[in-house]
């Protein structure tokens, strides 16, 4: 047989024993449920702004049909889709969630103070019709510019990778087109 002490295990511990011995395990294991916390969270308000939105359009659509206006129309439905959409953007911003229509609302849409009657402030929005009209125009541009194939191809060497962004910085962004647009000339051309 062996003797006793080849039993025994040395290891680099030292004299002292781990104080927070399973410390370390338990904040991963923590860590791990917040984040499915905080996932199942975030599904469960998305889920509830989806059945809110739906519940609103079916309400809406039924009585757009009550008054005897064509729900079949092709139109009609990009027509809905829209304010679905724009339905969800309202309540995700409810929820201090992000959306994509959120952005659009903040620059076609602007407060417009007022005082009631009794003196009270009331605060109502204004739709600012020339902006979305320019939106509407730009985008219909833009889309006819962007009317030719567009052939992808992967971009395998390091060099692409890392200068990806370079090129855009010459085309330039929405407010520079929206600007040149509206004043005929480029921001550059102001700065010389």
């Amino acid at each position: 047989m062996t003797d006793e002490k080849d039993n025994v295990v040395v290891g680099p511990w030292g004299d002292k024993p781990i104080e927070n011995n399973g410390e370390w395990a338990k904040k991963k294991i923590d860590k791990a449920l917040d984040k499915n916390n905080t996932h199942k969270m975030m599904q469960d308000k998305l889920d509830r702004i989806e059945v809110i939105t739906e519940k609103i359009m079916i309400q809406l659509i039924h009585t757009i049909s009550e008054y005897g206006y064509d729900i079949t129309d092709e139109r009609f439905s990009l027509d809905i889709g829209f304010l679905s959409e724009t339905v969800k953007g309202v309540l995700s911003r409810q929820e201090k969630l992000p959306h994509i229509v959120q952005g659009l609302l903040d620059n076609i849409m602007a407060p417009s103070p007022a005082q009631s009657e009794d003196g009270t402030d009331v605060f109502y929005s204004k739709f600012d019709a020339p902006l979305l009209a320019e939106l509407v125009d730009m985008a219909e541009d833009i889309k006819d510019d962007n009317q030719t194939e567009i052939a992808f191809e992967p971009d395998t060497e390091l060099e692409n990778i890392t200068n990806w962004n370079k090129d855009d910085e010459s085309k330039g962004s929405l407010h520079n087109m929206r600007t040149e647009k509206l004043h005929g000339k480029d921001d550059d051309e102001e700065k010389d």
